[in-house]
């Protein structure tokens, strides 16, 4: 869904606005919510429900990486159009590798913040 998101932006040509790149986020808060959720319906405790989270974005985040990098490789965009002074990279493989390192160390702060959600909660609190 996420890459079909992306597609969707370039196509309209809004790849660039970065409001709308944030949009992501949205997304990956759904996938963790609905992992944690699950987890806590089978009656996990507090770290299985974190492991739960951070191997689900680890296991998305590599395919968003993947995906780009596919992505990069079919179309050969210019570097320069995704590219930003805080990334520095000047191949597709290192802005893949730099956008995936981003994009693990936020998810799994994000999965620490949403376990807090679900920390105390039984599986038949959950609906």
């Amino acid at each position: 869904m996420l890459g079909i998101y992306f597609l969707i932006l370039d196509a309209l040509g809004w790849a660039d606005n970065t409001f709308l790149r944030l949009g992501n986020y949205i997304f990956v808060v759904l996938m963790i919510n609905s992992s944690l959720k699950k987890a806590t319906q089978n009656g996990e405790d507090y770290l299985s429900k974190m492991a739960v989270g951070v191997v689900t974005v680890a296991i998305a985040m590599t395919l968003g990486a993947i995906s780009l990098f596919a992505y990069l490789m079919i179309l050969q965009p210019d570097i320069e159009r995704y590219i930003s002074p805080v990334i520095a990279a000047n191949s597709y493989s290192g802005l893949s590798i730099a956008l995936f390192i981003q994009s693990i160390a936020s998810s799994v702060i994000l999965v620490f913040i949403m376990s807090q959600m679900y920390k105390n909660k039984k599986s038949t609190e959950v609906v």
